[in-house]
């Protein structure tokens, strides 16, 4: 069984050090992880989605921002996703923008290679991820966006798995199942 990941939100902390650069922006103060109930940004009491998209864009120049992205797993849970690779059993999907200004395959690709997956597949797309999941025959899909969830579980076979949350609590799919740590993911595997 192929297993597809998500990056960022899965595997990579996007949200604490893109909300810093936020507040950097648009200079209205601490803007705390826990306000962010949707990543669409609709609901949120002091952020409107046009000044987040526009700082979305601004960061998707910037090679730094995703060199520097920290882990949300633990080295573990790195290694068992080395054996995944190793086996030609790991795929990564996702909708990082590619930009003309640097490679942003070469740096996902080496930030996944300092944590330990020595030969990453990894595939971009700005398109809904459940036609990319059909075509590479991945049977269990993992994303933090309830939006990718639903996509790839109603037009899929997959298996969907989505990490809880604060921004995805709300959600619920009958064929999405929640999980809290990857060991939840990795006992499904095995």
């Amino acid at each position: 069984m192929i297993v597809g990941l998500d990056i960022d939100g899965v595997v990579a902390d996007f949200l604490s050090p893109f909300l810093r650069f936020v507040e950097k922006k648009i200079d209205n103060g601490p803007i705390a992880i826990e306000s962010i109930t949707d990543l669409s940004f609709k609901e949120h009491p002091h952020l409107t989605e046009k000044a987040v998209w526009g700082c979305m864009e601004e960061v998707s120049y910037d090679p730094a921002f995703w060199r520097d992205l920290r882990s949300l797993i633990s080295p573990k849970e790195w290694q068992e996703l080395e054996q995944l690779s190793s086996q030609g059993k790991l795929v990564f999907l996702t909708h990082r923008y590619e930009r003309d200004t640097y490679s942003i395959h070469q740096v996902t690709g080496d930030w996944l290679k300092l944590h330990g997956i020595s030969k990453p597949i990894v595939h971009f797309t700005q398109e809904p991820k459940a036609r990319l999941v059909q075509d590479l025959g991945v049977g269990l899909f993992v994303d933090d966006r309830h939006e990718n969830c639903q996509d790839v579980a109603e037009n899929t076979q997959a298996r969907v798995f989505m990490p809880h949350r604060l921004y995805n609590q709300s959600f619920t799919h009958p064929r999405v199942k929640r999980i809290r740590n990857f060991n939840e993911l990795f006992n499904y595997v095995r």
